[in-house]
């Protein structure tokens, strides 16, 4: 006789007497053994050259960005050295300006007198010697 417990359909099993059993009778054991079925060898290689892919694709773009922040920070360290340099230099012509206009003075401290438009110093050339090395060069 069959009857239903949920969905699965289960037949009755008949009840054993304790009081006759044979030494000709087992007990019925069931064992479920699951066994994986490997990979094919082409299944696994699809498998490892993907993640192989996968993996030298990751590293390039990490080091791609290696390279432009690596790069920014060059470009950092370059500006700041120029805003660096720019500052000394504007510093350097502050003094400039100042010795160029403290000349004036110290001269006269020292004694010193501001020549004029009209008061030019001449100097006679001397007679058989030339001003110029090219004169000589071509004498020789």
């Amino acid at each position: 006789m069959a009857y239903t417990r949920g969905n699965l359909a289960v037949q009755e099993r008949q009840k054993q007497q304790p009081q006759k059993q044979q030494p000709s009778q087992y007990l019925e054991k069931t064992t479920v053994i699951k066994r994986r079925s490997q990979l094919p060898k082409r299944e696994k290689l699809l498998y490892l050259m993907s993640v192989l892919f996968v993996v030298t694709v990751t590293g390039w773009v990490g080091m791609s960005h290696v390279k432009v922040y690596d790069l920014n920070r060059q470009i950092q360290n370059a500006d700041s050295d120029i805003h660096k340099l720019n500052k000394s230099m504007d510093t350097l012509q502050v003094k400039k300006q100042t010795l160029e206009m403290g000349i004036a003075q110290k001269a006269k401290e020292l004694g010193y007198v501001q020549v004029e438009q009209g008061d030019a110093i001449h100097v006679p050339a001397i007679p058989g010697k030339s001003d110029t090395s090219s004169a000589q060069s071509g004498q020789n």
